[in-house]
């Protein structure tokens, strides 16, 4: 039996994946969560094979759950789910350590196809991803390997900021002071060369942190 465990924002879409996916007689749902922080607390008590997480969710974004869970948690299937097809996408999901890339657009079955994909111990990637797409991905990953890149709580402190958090609410969201959430910020608006709160916002938009209707 191959243990999933689901990660999105929208409970809807959630419960109707877990229908989907329960149906197959070789896969079971183990749990759910609304964001990659709950995510990542969740995945040693229900040790699933996989985990699906939505590309956009507040808190904690898909790419920085797999990124995280990666790290943790080597031998675990990591698939996104997103609306967006588009390099930057696909790019960032790859680089942070996803097995499997599926856009929603695509018929439900592609997530079972992806899951056993994964679990066979290869990749799968949505048909629409062209393999023009791959060869810029795999031509592109040096070169961006060697920029500047923000670190982990980097990129936590950038997506709720992005979210329109205060200072106050995001150091009490990750326990830190105050000053440390003002050092991160100075961090990544030089990193990313920012100029005001509009550019880290435009930022996560670009990667898919978050999205308008967030």
């Amino acid at each position: 039996m191959i243990n999933i465990l689901l990660v999105d924002d929208h409970a809807v879409l959630r419960e109707g994946l877990r229908a989907l996916l329960n149906s197959e007689p070789d896969m079971h749902v183990v749990g759910g969560a609304g964001d990659g922080r709950e995510a990542l607390g969740l995945v040693d008590s229900l040790q699933p094979d996989v985990v699906v997480a939505d590309i956009s969710m507040p808190n904690m974004n898909g790419i920085e759950t797999v990124r995280q869970l990666r790290q943790s948690h080597p031998q675990l299937k990591l698939i996104i789910l997103s609306m967006h097809a588009t390099h930057a996408y696909v790019t960032e999901a790859l680089q942070a350590g996803a097995n499997g890339y599926v856009v929603k657009q695509a018929d439900a079955t592609e997530v079972v196809n992806a899951i056993r994909a994964v679990i066979g111990g290869g990749a799968y990637l949505s048909p629409v991803i062209s393999k023009d797409l791959i060869d810029d991905y795999l031509s592109r990953a040096p070169a961006a390997s060697k920029t500047m890149q923000l670190t982990t709580r980097e990129r936590e402190v950038a997506q709720l900021i992005a979210e329109g958090h205060s200072t106050r609410n995001i150091s009490e969201a990750l326990t830190v002071s105050v000053k440390t959430v003002e050092t991160h910020r100075a961090n990544i608006m030089r990193k990313i060369n920012a100029k005001s709160t509009a550019d880290i916002v435009k930022y996560a938009l670009r990667r898919g942190w978050i999205t308008l209707d967030n």
